[in-house]
């Protein structure tokens, strides 16, 4: 797992310009590299939904307005909920905005940079899984997801803002 953590994470940092060059598998790892990825999320992929990141744990989805209107009640478990994205990192799709029907809307981050997903999802229904955190907001941290093409900032004007890190997320394929 260290070996591909090592690979990806500067890849994932490099292609949202927080590292300064990729670098590759020592030669000869290529085999165990392999070995440790996780399953394709494309042999999931459905007539109705395209998946990303790990499988699903959790069984099933909540409306989007039973989670975002209370994130506290879900922190630090393994939570699942339906919304809409409202934005989509455009460099590698490496983070989104997820909407509720009631307007709440929370940043998500692939967990480990370990995954992206589409750039073009924005306005798609999604299906998303992982870990609600509330955290410090970072002024500059805003500024990098502006030069990737945010202008929704569920987090502006607040000290502390609730994200989710996503391990699982199904992009609707309407």
């Amino acid at each position: 797992m260290r070996s591909v953590i090592a690979i990806v994470l500067p890849l994932a940092l490099f292609a949202c310009g927080s590292a300064p060059e990729p670098t590759t598998a020592p030669e000869g790892n290529a085999d165990k590299v392999a070995a440790e990825a996780p399953a394709d999320a494309a042999a999931r992929d459905d007539a109705e939904w395209k998946y990303f990141g790990e499988t699903f744990t959790v069984a099933t989805s909540q409306p989007g307005v039973d989670v975002l209107a209370a994130p506290e009640k879900h922190a630090d478990k393994p939570v699942r909920f339906t919304g809409e994205f409202a934005e989509v990192c455009q460099k590698m799709g490496c983070w989104a905005v997820v909407r509720d029907d009631a307007g709440h809307s929370v940043r998500i981050t692939m967990k480990d940079h370990s995954f992206g997903i589409d750039k073009d999802a924005m306005g798609k229904a999604c299906d998303v899984e992982g870990t609600l955190v509330s955290k410090k907001v970072d002024p500059k941290q805003l500024e990098h997801y502006a030069e990737e093409g945010a202008t929704e900032h569920p987090e502006a004007g607040k000290d502390v803002a609730w994200s989710l890190v996503a391990s699982s997320v199904a992009i609707a394929r309407n």
